[in-house]
C-alpha cells in the first residue's frame, strides 16, 4: 500500500494504536511486529486480516482463553544450535520446552474450534507438533531448568558417587574440626570452599599443629585456610567425579542439541507461527478496549461511518482519570461512490481536523485488521494508497516554507497517486494569498476527481465551499456550531457549508463593538450576505435537527409501547387457549357422561319385556331433563370461550357480536374505521371498535334466535323503526347508500310504506333517488308527495307485498 508522506502514520495517529498493540503482546517478536503492522491494499488479504481479528474477538470473549501465557525468544538459540557439534546452554532448553508445548496445546485448541474459528484453524496448521523432542528434553531437563540425574545412566552413577563421596568428605572435616575446636585452634565460621575444595577456617599461630595444605588467607591474616590431610584424597575424589560429571552433562546437552539442529525449521516455524497467533490477539485487544467492531468491505467506492469515534482520542481518553475526560462526539460521514470530494468548513477547533483524521485512521486500522470504534453496519471501501498533507512540514535544512513544502507534496502526490486511493488535506490554501491558493487548490482536486479517488480536506476559504456546490463530483460538509452557546458541537454535517464563526467567536471574547462592526464593513456586503446566509441556514438545519430527534424520540416510546402491548396479547393468547382446551375438555366429559346416561335410559327400555306407557314415559322425561341440563352446562362453556375470544380482534369472515347490544352475525367487510355485519339477511353498519369475535352459533340455536333479532347498531335502529328517511343537505351518493341500507330494512320490519325526505332545490337528488327507485324490483310504486305533506320534496314509495 502507497502512503505518503514517510511519516503519515504518525500524523494520522497510528503510531500510537501501534505502541499501544505491542503492550497486549506476550512475546518479544509480536512486540516487534506490532510495531512494525503495515496496511495491505490488497482486498482479500484485508478480509483475511479482519476474519483472524474477528474470530480472535469472540475467542478473546469466551470463557477458554488461547493457550499462549508465555513465548521466550528462542532464536537466538536456534542460531547457536545451527553448526554441528555446537552446543546450546541449558536453560535454552527450558524456553524451547515452552514453544514446543505452547504449540500443542494451541493446535488441540483450534482443532476443537474448527468450524467456528475456520480462519484461526488454518493458520494453526502451521503449528506442528514435536513431541518426541518435546520427551526428549522433558525426560532430561527439569522445570527448574537443571539436568536431572536420571538423564543419563552414566550421570546416575556419577551424582550417586558424588553424593557419597560429599557425605564422607563431611564427616571427615567434621571430625578434624571438632578437634581442632576444642583445642581452641579454629575462628568462629565452619568449613567452607575455597579453590573448588573443602577447608577449615584455622588461626595463623596454629596453622603447622594441623597437617595439610593451606589454600587461602583472610584479609587480615589471622586465619588460613587449610585442607586436612584426612580430607586430600576425598577432595581428590570428588574433583575427579565433578570433572566427569560435567563432560557427561555437555555430552547430554550436545545430544540434544542436536535434536533441536535437525529440527529447527520445524520450531522456527512454530514459534513465528505462535508469534503471529500472539500479534492477533493483540489487534482483537486492543479492539477489544476501544468498543471496535470489523466494519463492512464497500463493494463499491462507498464511505458509511456511523457513529464512529476517533481510536487515538478514545485511548488518550481511556488513559485519564474519569473527572477529566471528555465528551467525545462520534462521526457520521457517507459519501457514495460518485462522491470523490469532500470539503469541510466550520470554526477553529470545530473538530474539521479530527473528523478527517478519524476516516483516515480507520481505513488504516481495517486494512492492517484492526476493529473501529463505530456502528456495526459501518462500510469502507479497501484503499490503494493514502495522501495525506496536514501540519507544519518547514524545512530549514531544504530551504522550504510551510507553503513550499505543501507545493512539493502535490507535486509528489499528483506523481505517485493511484486510482482508489485516499487524500487528506488539512487547511487548504493557507499560507499564502486566499485567492490565488485557493484557485490551485481547486485546479488539484478537478484533476483527482477525474479518477475514482476519494479526497477530503477542511478549509476557510469560500472560493472552495463555492467550488464544492458547483462541481458534480463534490460535496459541501461542516462542523456544527451552535449559534446559542456561540460553540462548537462536534457534530459533522454533510451537504451544507459552514461558516468559520470569526465575529461571532470574537463577540463571545467580548472584542470592542466598534471594531467588530468596522471588521464586518470591510469584508464586504457580499461576503457577509453569504456567511449570513449559512449562518441562517445552519440555524434552520439545527432546528429540523430538533425536530427529528423529538420524533424519533415519541417513535421509540411509541414502539416500546407496541412491544409491549404485543408481549401481553402474546400472554393473553397463552391463557386463551388453556381457557379454551380446559373448557372443551369438560364439554367432553359432559357429553362423554350424558351418553352414558341415555344408553343406560335406552337399556331400561330394551329390558321392559311389556312397554309399559308409564314407564317409557318417565324414562323419555329424565332423557329432556338430561338434554337440559347439558345444554345449560354447554352454554357456561361457550360463554367462557366467548370471553376469551374477545381478547383478539375479529378478522373477516369471524362470527362476531356487538358489544352495545345481543346482535351477533358474520363479519363480511372492514372499511377502515368501519365494519359491515351480515345477521340475519341483514347488512349492518357500526364502528369496528363495536364488535368483539364471537363463537358460531349451533345451527339449531340460531334457528331460534332468528325471530328474535336484536340489531346492535344502535344509530340504524331508528332509522328502521322511523317510516321516514330525511336526506335533506347530503351528497348524491351518500343519500342514495343510505336509500338503500332503509328499504332493505323496512322491507324486513314488514313495512307497506315510507316517505324519503330529499327537498325541492333543483332536483337533481329526487331524479337520481327516482332512477334508483325504478331499479328495484321490491318497490311497487312510488309519487311525489301532496303538498300538503310536502310537494315536490318528499317522494312516498309503496314496498311490494
Amino acid at each position: 500500500m502507497k502512503l505518503y508522506p514517510s511519516n503519515l502514520t504518525d500524523k494520522i495517529g497510528f503510531e500510537i494504536i501501534k505502541e499501544a498493540t505491542s503492550t497486549f503482546a506476550v512475546s518479544d517478536l509480536a512486540k516487534d511486529w506490532a510495531l512494525s503492522v503495515f496496511p495491505s491494499s490488497k482486498k482479500d488479504r484485508v478480509e483475511l486480516l479482519q476474519k483472524q481479528t474477528s474470530e480472535m474477538i469472540d475467542v478473546e470473549r469466551d470463557t477458554d482463553a488461547l493457550p499462549i501465557n508465555e513465548l521466550p525468544d528462542i532464536e537466538s538459540y536456534l542460531n547457536q544450535s545451527k553448526a554441528k557439534g555446537s552446543l546450546i546452554p541449558l536453560s535454552a532448553f527450558v524456553d524451547i520446552l515452552v514453544v514446543l508445548s505452547t504449540s500443542r496445546f494451541v493446535k488441540n485448541f483450534l482443532k476443537s474450534r474448527s468450524e467456528n474459528k475456520p480462519t484461526l484453524f488454518a493458520l494453526g496448521e502451521n503449528l506442528i507438533p514435536l513431541k518426541e523432542i518435546e520427551k526428549e528434553i522433558r525426560g532430561k531437563v527439569s522445570e527448574q531448568g537443571s539436568l536431572k540425574d536420571d538423564a543419563s545412566p552414566e550421570l546416575q552413577s556419577i551424582r550417586r558417587n558424588l553424593n557419597k563421596k560429599r557425605g564422607d568428605l563431611r564427616t571427615a572435616i567434621n571430625r578434624v574440626m571438632s578437634k581442632a575446636s576444642k583445642d581452641g585452634m579454629t575462628s568462629d565460621e565452619g568449613a567452607t570452599i575455597r579453590n573448588g575444595r573443602m577447608v577449615i577456617p584455622v588461626l595463623a599461630e596454629y596453622k603447622r599443629k594441623i597437617q595439610g595444605f593451606v589454600h587461602d588467607v583472610s584479609s587480615t591474616g589471622q586465619t588460613v585456610y587449610l585442607e586436612p590431610v584426612e580430607a586430600l584424597q576425598l577432595n581428590n575424589e570428588i574433583r575427579q567425579l565433578e570433572i566427569e560429571e560435567q563432560h557427561e552433562i555437555e555430552r547430554i546437552l550436545k545430544e540434544l542439541t542436536n535434536y533441536i539442529r535437525q529440527n529447527r525449521k520445524y520450531i522456527q516455524q512454530n514459534y513465528e507461527s505462535l508469534a503471529e497467533f500472539d500479534l492477533i490477539r493483540a489487534k482483537a485487544r486492543l479492539s477489544i478496549k476501544i468498543n471496535g467492531i470489523i466494519p463492512i468491505l464497500s463493494e463499491s467506492f462507498d464511505v458509511h461511518l456511523k457513529k464512529t469515534f476517533n481510536p487515538h482520542l478514545l485511548l488518550k481518553n481511556m488513559d485519564l482519570k474519569k473527572e477529566d475526560q471528555e465528551n467525545i462526539i462520534p462521526l457520521d460521514l457517507e459519501l457514495l461512490d460518485d462522491e470523490r470530494c469532500l470539503v469541510i468548513t466550520g470554526p477553529n477547533a470545530g473538530g474539521k481536523s479530527v473528523a478527517m483524521k478519524t476516516l483516515g485512521l480507520c481505513a488504516i486500522m481495517n486494512q492492517s485488521g484492526y476493529g473501529i470504534p463505530a456502528y456495526e453496519s459501518s462500510e469502507l471501501p479497501v484503499f490503494k494508497g493514502i495522501f495525506v498533507d496536514m501540519g507544519d512540514d518547514q524545512s530549514i535544512e531544504n530551504d522550504l516554507s510551510t507553503f513550499s513544502s505543501r507545493l512539493q507534496w502535490i507535486r509528489e502526490t499528483q506523481r505517485e497517486l493511484v486510482e482508489y486511493s485516499l487524500v487528506l488535506i488539512d487547511e487548504a490554501a493557507s499560507g499564502t494569498d486566499p485567492d490565488e491558493g485557493s484557485a490551485l487548490y481547486q485546479a488539484f482536486l478537478e484533476k483527482t476527481c477525474e479518477s475514482p479517488v476519494k479526497t477530503i480536506l477542511t478549509t476557510h476559504h469560500g472560493g472552495l465551499k463555492i467550488f464544492a456546490h458547483e462541481f458534480p463530483m463534490a460535496i459541501n460538509g461542516s462542523m456544527e456550531f451552535d449559534q446559542a452557546t456561540l460553540s462548537p458541537t462536534y457534530v459533522f454535517k454533510k451537504g451544507v457549508p459552514g461558516s468559520s464563526y470569526a465575529f461571532e467567536i470574537a463577540q463571545r471574547m467580548k472584542l470592542d463593538a466598534d471594531l467588530l462592526e468596522r471588521a464586518r464593513q470591510l469584508t464586504g456586503e457580499s461576503k457577509n450576505k453569504m456567511e449570513s446566509l449559512i449562518t441562517e441556514l445552519e440555524k434552520k438545519n439545527q432546528e429540523a435537527e430538533d425536530f427529528k430527534r423529538r420524533h424519533q424520540s415519541i417513535y421509540d416510546k411509541s414502539e416500546a409501547q407496541k412491544n409491549r402491548y404485543e408481549d401481553k396479547m402474546k400472554i393473553l393468547e397463552r391463557e386463551r387457549e388453556k381457557i379454551r382446551t380446559k373448557a372443551l375438555k369438560e364439554a367432553k366429559s359432559i357429553m362423554d357422561n350424558a351418553n352414558q346416561r341415555i344408553e343406560e335410559a335406552v337399556q331400561k327400555i330394551v329390558e321392559q319385556k311389556e312397554y309399559e306407557k308409564e314407564k317409557v314415559k318417565e324414562i323419555r322425561e329424565d332423557v329432556k331433563e338430561l338434554h337440559e341440563e347439558i345444554d345449560q352446562e354447554l352454554e357456561v362453556i361457550e360463554e367462557t370461550v366467548e370471553e376469551v375470544n374477545e381478547t383478539e380482534p375479529p378478522v373477516i369472515g369471524d362470527h362476531v357480536k356487538f358489544k352495545d347490544g345481543h346482535t351477533s352475525g358474520e363479519l363480511i367487510e372492514v372499511k377502515g374505521k368501519n365494519a359491515v355485519v351480515q345477521a340475519d339477511g341483514l347488512r349492518i353498519k357500526t364502528k369496528f371498535k363495536n364488535l368483539v369475535k364471537t363463537a358460531a352459533p349451533k345451527k339449531q340455536r340460531q334457528s331460534r334466535a332468528r325471530s328474535n333479532v336484536i340489531i346492535g347498531d344502535s344509530s340504524f335502529l331508528d332509522k328502521l323503526i322511523k317510516p321516514s328517511l330525511d336526506l335533506r343537505g347530503k351528497r348524491a351518493d351518500e343519500a342514495l347508500n343510505e336509500v338503500t341500507h332503509y328499504l332493505d330494512s323496512a322491507i324486513f320490519r314488514g313495512l307497506n310504506q315510507v316517505e324519503l325526505i330529499h327537498g325541492r332545490g333543483d332536483g337533481i337528488l329526487k331524479d337520481q333517488i327516482h332512477r334508483n327507485l325504478k331499479k328495484r324490483t321490491d318497490i311497487k310504486r312510488y309519487y311525489l308527495s301532496d303538498e300538503d305533506q310536502g310537494g315536490a320534496g318528499c317522494t312516498i314509495v309503496v314496498i311490494q307485498d
